[in-house]
């Protein structure tokens, strides 16, 4: 009999998805990477954050930039104190690392998981600063190949208006990082996981009802498996598509551990979808596992 062997989430690995999935972690760490050192500082909790992501990163255990790294950032956490030639070497190895990571140009799912990265580089510090904000502006200027993909969009409106009027407020900064903390699902500064984790970023509709409505699922969810969660849903009188939302779906339920298989760290095709038919005016709603449990 053949055994299957599941990761720390119970979740089979599929070996058909094994160099997409390397692929997203690799392009997840020239991100961090890229946003934790663009403001030329490196922390203590950044350091933390990065150590923590690596060893949670399975993809990335072969690959010698990431031993190398997780080597260097253990002597560093050792005993705590980074010294002023400590920060100089791991600063030296992270820009190293990503000069040698090149990538597809023309792969736009790959800028994104870049960008996922490069925005938990920025917060893994707990706040963006100005410098960060202007990096980001920038950032996006250069990639503007990905400017109408989520969650792009959402976040060019928001570096737009705080640069408006030529003033970088600490108000400003704030509620950037509260947005980038709602898109990339990043809960490191509160649980001190470094894991990739779904998106937080749920509409809020009045009532969540089922009979004769349209559903559909995606992710892990920590409540049954998929087939169960589905079967829940048709037996309260909803009918489910079980790939992308369609114009008939009214809810898209995003369960509360990320997929290992999706295109993005934070997100896959379903949840893209369905931000791309609100962009276009349907009324889909977005909600979260635990929305969806306190509505039946």
């Amino acid at each position: 009999m053949t055994t299957t062997q599941l990761d720390k989430d119970g979740q089979p690995y599929n070996r058909s998805n094994f160099k997409g999935n390397k692929q997203k972690a690799l392009c997840s760490l020239k991100g961090l990477l890229t946003g934790i050192v663009c403001d030329t500082q490196l922390k203590p909790t950044e350091l933390l954050f990065l150590n923590a992501w690596l060893k949670d990163h399975e993809f990335l255990q072969d690959d010698p930039d990431s031993v190398d790294l997780i080597d260097a950032l253990e002597d560093v956490l050792e005993d705590g104190i980074m010294t002023d030639e400590e920060h100089e070497d791991i600063f030296c190895l992270v820009e190293d690392v990503i000069s040698y990571k090149e990538l597809d140009d023309s792969c736009c799912k790959d800028h994104i998981n870049v960008l996922l990265g490069i925005l938990k580089g920025i917060t893994a510090d707990k706040e963006i600063n100005e410098t960060e904000v202007l990096f980001l502006s920038k950032w996006l200027i250069d990639n503007a190949d990905i400017a109408d993909i989520w969650p792009v969009p959402q976040i060019i409106i928001k570096i737009t208006d705080i640069l408006d009027d030529g003033i970088i407020t600490k108000d400003e900064c704030k509620e950037l990082y509260q947005l980038v903390n709602q898109i990339t699902g990043n809960e490191f500064n509160d649980t001190g996981d470094a894991s990739d984790t779904p998106t937080q970023q749920f509409d809020s509709p009045n009532s969540i009802t089922h009979s004769n409505v349209g559903f559909c699922f995606t992710g892990k969810f920590r409540t049954g498996t998929r087939a169960d969660i589905e079967k829940k849903a048709k037996s309260l009188g909803a009918f489910v598509t079980p790939k992308l939302p369609t114009l008939a779906t009214k809810y898209l339920v995003i369960g509360s551990l990320s997929s290992r298989d999706w295109a993005y760290s934070s997100h896959g095709r379903k949840i893209e979808h369905a931000k791309s038919m609100q962009a276009k005016g349907h009324e889909i709603f977005i909600i979260s596992e635990d929305q969806w449990l306190a509505a039946i």
